[in-house]
């Protein structure tokens, strides 16, 4: 779902029509705040754009491989 309709559904405006405020659902706002990566803390932030960086760099050294990692979780 969107944020957009999400939005669209929850908007509550004052007499004026101008909008006040959003009610959503819990589930709706987690869901909302961790797609967007708005629960992130600032390292992980950094880390994520590192690893952006190393991937187009070709720096695939920095990465495990999805056959190690399944054998790392015993999967």
């Amino acid at each position: 779902m969107t944020a957009e309709v999400i939005l669209q559904k929850s908007v509550r405006y004052d007499r004026g029509g101008k909008p006040l405020e959003v009610v959503i659902p819990y589930e709706e706002f987690v869901d909302f705040i961790e797609t967007n990566g708005l629960d992130l803390t600032d390292e992980e932030k950094d880390s994520i754009r590192e690893a952006k960086a190393d991937r187009q760099a070709g720096r695939m050294e920095n990465f495990v491989s999805l056959e190690d990692l399944e054998k790392e979780l015993g999967i």
